[in-house]
């Protein structure tokens, strides 16, 4: 695979000029769902109109990132307690981490449940058994408190969770408070929680 320079020649197909010569250049590429802009990317622009026509393989983990840059807000509002039960997971990771760790925990989860459908069904089998341990009845008053949590995530992790809400045909909130209780069930329950050493990899990754 050959790696490109800026005033290297190539060929290409121009939408305008057909299949024409082409010089690599540093150009501003906007995103194909017009949602921001690649900045000072190398692409090869048409010597006849000066459109940008093709992009190497080189730069394509620029254009990724920097699409993944433009975050997407997503928000829920819970009883406090679920997010306690995260700040709880997060401290038997590793006593040193903060609130800041909510996310990349919850997203790795959601990542794993992406990407197994099946493992995904689950959280909507789990749900009511999740509301009862962490909320309980609604005679009893637990979990009046509520705190909202509120996460800017790139465009990956967004489709990510999609996908999840997809499966469970769950909402976004409900999808969340699931997968909260898993993390509950994987991490602060058991006297020794499988996986700790991945996840604290990940913390270490992530602070």
């Amino acid at each position: 695979m050959k790696i490109y320079r800026e005033g290297d020649k190539s060929k290409a197909v121009c939408g305008t000029d057909g299949l024409t010569t082409t010089t690599f250049a540093l150009r501003d590429v906007p995103f194909d769902d017009g949602k921001g802009v690649a900045q000072n990317i190398l692409v090869a622009v048409c010597d006849r109109c000066g459109a940008v026509v093709a992009t190497p393989p080189q730069s394509t983990p620029a254009i990724k990132a920097a699409y993944d840059r433009a975050t997407i807000s997503i928000e829920a509002n819970l009883p406090s307690v679920y997010t306690d039960a995260l700040d709880l997971a997060a401290y038997r990771i590793d006593p040193g981490l903060t609130t800041e760790f909510r996310k990349p925990l919850l997203m790795y989860y959601i990542n794993r449940f992406a990407a197994d459908r099946a493992l995904s069904r689950q959280l909507a089998d789990s749900l009511d058994e999740t509301r009862a341990f962490f909320e309980g009845s609604p005679k009893t008053g637990r979990g009046s408190a509520r705190r909202r949590l509120s996460m800017k995530i790139t465009p990956t992790m967004s489709r990510e969770l999609e996908t999840v809400v997809e499966v469970t045909a769950l909402n976004k909130t409900d999808v969340i408070k699931s997968v909260i209780g898993c993390i509950h069930k994987d991490i602060v329950a058991p006297d020794k929680p499988k996986g700790l050493k991945t996840l604290r990899m990940l913390a270490a990754v992530a602070s």
